[in-house]
């Protein structure tokens, strides 16, 4: 698996305050190190999509069909606390405004969710305060919505290119085409299946408990869905017993890194989870067999895990942990502090590839096609 990242991969943001002023300067590995002017020439232009300021809302959430194609969700609250929820679509002629069925609610739009498959395909949905979910789903950027069903149609013998994996019981399809559910035919050897995530070479991982032994486990697919292969045990440190669980995988230009973690940590105040990083694993065959080549604990850092590691095109690996950046230029044996103190973003990987949020600016983000030159995005702002 190579972290070379193909174009529908391809977004990352940057480890400093996402501002406008600070629009195409360097990434996380250029922060000072001792290592800084070794490091090699960008390997890929970032996506230049435009930032769109003007449009109504304090609170958004983003998500990416691929580089040129996403949905935002727009919370804009009035000053009596009710708040209308819409959507701005990105398609070739930049972000378009439009309404939603959803209905009003008060507070940030954590009541909504939003999955997209492909470009200009949908699905929203919104929770009453009962628990209630109702669902509308969308294949024309937004222009108009139906109802949607809330059984799958049928089933999909595959992940066609732009699908969207949700684990509800079973892994469920989100149709490009249709922006309906399908059963995923094959389904991965686990049950209690509690994570679904994408690799940077746009294969998908997931974690549950091994059928057989009851045991916390991850499976891997690399034919888009038609069979499934259940990976081995990591060599979790010895003393962390039911603790430990596969927090992320990731995949490098020469190796897939497991990231392994303890009991989480949280922040009430920046709203932010972070897990005690105690382990990370390399491995030279995709995943088959497993080296720990660091190890946590006794004041080791990174001492947590927030978010997705970045593996950019430098060779590095980027983890943003509750008390800092670090770098690793050695494959993980080694880690190097490149910002000090809690993060002001958290990383994921998208569809559209990594994609760092800033944690204290709403609808601030940076995108990159490498992880390693970046582009500054601003959505909403505007009260409307």
């Amino acid at each position: 698996m190579r972290s070379a990242l193909p174009p529908v991969v391809l977004l990352a943001a940057t480890l400093l305050a996402c501002t406008a002023e600070q629009q195409d300067r360097p990434g996380p590995t250029e922060a000072p190190s001792p290592s800084a002017t070794l490091l090699p020439t960008p390997s890929a232009e970032p996506p230049r999509i435009p930032s769109a300021t003007e449009l109504p809302g304090q609170d958004v959430l983003l998500r990416f069909a691929d580089a040129a194609h996403a949905f935002a969700l727009l919370t804009d609250c009035r000053d009596d606390g009710a708040c209308a929820v819409r959507a701005a679509v990105l398609a070739d002629d930049g972000w378009q405004l439009r309404d939603t069925p959803a209905g009003a609610t008060v507070g940030d739009g954590t009541d909504h969710t939003l999955q997209v498959a492909g470009p200009g395909s949908a699905r929203l949905s919104q929770r009453d305060a009962e628990g209630h979910e109702e669902s509308w789903l969308t294949t024309d950027g937004g222009a108009t919505w139906q109802p949607a069903p809330a059984e799958p149609a049928g089933t999909a013998p595959e992940i066609p290119s732009g699908a969207l994996l949700v684990a509800d019981e079973q892994v469920n399809v989100l149709m490009p085409d249709t922006a309906e559910y399908k059963v995923l035919a094959e389904q991965p050897p686990l049950t209690g299946i509690d994570r679904l995530d994408l690799l940077a070479d746009g294969t998908y991982w997931t974690r549950g408990k091994d059928r057989g032994t009851g045991e916390p486990a991850a499976a891997v697919t690399r034919d888009l869905g038609r069979t499934w292969e259940l990976l081995p045990p990591l060599p979790t440190p010895p003393g962390h017993g039911h603790h430990a669980e596969l927090r992320a995988l990731v995949a490098a230009e020469d190796a897939l890194y497991a990231f392994e973690t303890g009991v989480l940590l949280s922040d009430v105040y920046r709203g932010t989870t972070a897990g005690s990083l105690i382990a990370v694993h390399r491995s030279a065959d995709d995943g088959r067999t497993w080296e720990r080549v660091w190890t946590g604990g006794g004041g080791a850092s990174p001492r947590s895990l927030l978010g997705t590691p970045i593996a950019a095109a430098d060779g590095s690996l980027v983890v943003y942990a509750d008390d800092g950046i670090y770098t690793s230029r050695d494959g993980g044996a080694t880690f190097e502090t490149t910002r000090p103190g809690p993060p002001p973003e958290e990383p994921a990987l998208t569809p559209g590839g990594y994609l760092l949020t800033d944690i204290g600016n709403p609808g601030h983000y940076r995108i990159s096609a490498d992880g390693f030159t970046w582009h500054t995005l601003i959505l909403g702002g505007n009260r409307g």
